[in-house]
């Protein structure tokens, strides 16, 4: 009976098969004949390159792209918002966007910049010099270091700026070519009061000055105008993704392969089922290992990038006992760096070998390393040390010089897989050793906020840096999170220590850059590396050698030029490049 049954099962499944099969190939000659008849195609599908990076909506995220929690969406912007070149780490040099070529003038004070004729932008007006201007004239307002080496951007005509160097830096090519480009039309209200003020002789901390920063923060503008082969359509934003769609007036529009480019919202957790869908074609999110396995199964490639930056804890020294250096010394000397790096993303973080403030490699680079307190784990040394702060070891637990208990809450967002598992780790390393330590998971965006205003105990941020001078590594932990914040980090910039003597760190990091001898530069960058090292007001951890996902192969054909590999992928994105270039296509 059971044999009988089973014949006749199968008599059935292959008479159904048999009907559907030929039920398919009739529907589909016919598809052919009705082409072959009318000698009409199919319509093409449109193409798209999707990514993905994590934005604010509206009230809170807005267009204002020279102000916190704009939606300029990383180096997506370079796609709509172009800058006056790109940069090739490889050969240390820029090839020309906007900008047609540019020299130095033979005194060295001027860096004079020609540019396109063609270009316009997507409101349909002509792009000339004074959108040059006007970009600057924000990045003034907005107090950025590019005018710690400039004084003035002159319009000599509509194809020609000349940038009026104060200070001479090798940095002045990259402070000034990479820098994406905004229009007058909407930014000249500004660029006109900045004008007026530095007419009027008001310096950038006067009353009136500080009052223009003021509304400029709050400036909400409702477009935001493109050069670039897409445009941002705030219509086009969503919660879930923004497109850029087509910019037809763009001079690029012809070179460019994609209809679109879908950059998706959101971290790790968000993005998993897309790329698991095959709807992703490039990413640098840190995936766990087990999600890695998975997409290289699905077909999509890694490019494994030199770890040049990572995640480091910030020591809040506005509080007590993390104002004593010892304290700071100490907790260096109780993390186990390797270990942290190991487990927090297993094949892509890597233990930093020195505490300079920098990447291991760029300070191989830069300065003798030998000379650096190592900092391998040395409880005993971690135990001398907070005793000399003051603090006092009972029943196993460190108390502080007020015989309070030293407890410490470790921040670091929660949807940050290696970020989430370092803080953890961290946390119970601290705890072992007698620190009452906990992790805090908190919403990523609120992580630059919480540093800024000293809402934090340690707290985990970036470090390093894929530009090229040490300057940039030491800019967001020193500067942007520090010196410049609120509150932030609460760290003197002006420290005395036994390698480098009496030292103004914000003096030094202006200095990093001066001048056309980098060999001079190295000497001031030794000094800023020696006083991190010494005083640890942050403590990287480890560096992330990063794989990015692609769709290679997959969804799209990247073309050569695999020396683009080599650039930082956060500042100069070889995605990016390959996409205004025309190499990057999709698959037919």
């Amino acid at each position: 009976m059971g044999v009988t049954r089973m014949n006749h099962l199968n008599l059935v499944t292959k008479k159904t098969l048999f009907w559907i099969l030929l039920l398919v190939a009739v529907i589909f000659l016919a598809a052919c004949s009705d082409e072959q008849s009318t000698g009409e195609e199919s319509p093409n599908k449109e193409t798209e390159f999707a990514g993905g990076w994590p934005y604010a909506t509206v009230p809170t995220g807005h267009y204002n792209m020279f102000v916190a929690n704009a939606i300029d969406l990383k180096f997506y912007r370079e796609l709509h918002q172009l800058p006056l070149a790109t940069y090739n780490a490889v050969s240390d040099d820029y090839s020309a966007l906007l900008a047609d070529g540019w020299e130095l003038s033979e005194d060295k004070k001027q860096l004079i910049v020609k540019l396109k004729d063609d270009v316009v932008w997507h409101s349909g007006t002509p792009f000339t010099a004074e959108d040059v201007r006007t970009t600057f004239l924000m990045y003034k307002l907005a107090g950025n270091p590019v005018w710690n080496y400039i004084d003035e951007v002159e319009v000599v005509n509509d194809q020609e700026v000349a940038f009026h160097i104060r200070e001479e830096t090798t940095m002045i090519y990259r402070y000034i070519l990479r820098k994406p480009i905004v229009d007058t039309e909407t930014y000249g209200a500004y660029a006109t009061q900045v004008d007026e003020l530095i007419e009027a002789g008001e310096e950038e901390t006067s009353a009136k000055w500080q009052e223009l920063v003021a509304d400029f923060t709050n400036f909400r503008p409702e477009t935001v105008n493109a050069t670039g082969p897409y445009y941002l359509d705030p219509a086009n934003v969503s919660q879930s993704h923004v497109e850029l769609v087509k910019n037809e007036s763009s001079f690029l529009a012809d070179t460019v392969n994609f209809d679109k480019v879908v950059v998706y919202n959101g971290d790790v957790p968000d993005l998993t089922p897309l790329v698991l869908n095959k709807r992703i074609d490039y990413l640098t999110h840190q995936f766990p290992a087990a999600s890695m396995e998975t997409f290289a199964g699905a077909g999509y490639d890694t490019l494994e990038l030199q770890g040049v930056d990572g995640l480091a804890m910030y020591f809040n020294a506005g509080k007590e006992p993390f104002d004593q250096v010892e304290v700071r010394q100490a907790l260096a000397y109780v993390i186990d760096r390797d270990s942290i790096g190991e487990v927090a993303l297993p094949g892509i973080t890597r233990g930093t070998k020195y505490v300079s403030g920098m990447g291991d490699l760029m300070t191989e680079t830069w300065i003798d390393p030998s000379k650096l307190i190592d900092y391998k784990v040395d409880l005993d040394q971690a135990t001398e040390l907070l005793e000399t702060a003051g603090l006092t070891l009972e029943d196993g637990k460190w108390k502080k010089p007020d015989g309070s208990p030293f407890t410490l809450t470790i921040q670091a967002p929660a949807t940050w897989t290696d970020a989430a598992t370092a803080a953890a780790e961290v946390a119970q390393q601290l705890t072992a050793f007698g620190i009452d330590a906990t992790f805090d998971g908190i919403d990523p965006l609120v992580r630059q906020s919480n540093i800024n205003d000293g809402n934090f105990d340690v707290a985990l941020s970036f470090f390093g840096t894929g530009q090229p001078h040490p300057f940039f590594a030491y800019e967001t932990p020193l500067l942007v999170s520090n010196a410049n914040a609120p509150k932030g980090l609460g760290y003197e910039m002006t420290q005395q220590t036994k390698e480098a003597g009496t030292v103004d760190l914000e003096q030094l990091l202006t200095e990093s850059t001066r001048g056309w001898d980098e060999d001079a530069q190295k000497k001031i960058v030794e000094k800023i590396a020696y006083t991190v090292n010494e005083t640890v007001p942050y403590l990287p951890i480890y560096s992330k050698w990063t794989q990015n996902i692609t769709s290679d192969g997959l969804r799209t054909e990247w073309g050569g030029n695999d020396d683009l590999y080599l650039n930082s992928a956060g500042d100069d994105n070889f995605a990016i490049i390959k996409i205004l270039n025309g190499d990057l296509k999709p698959i037919d």
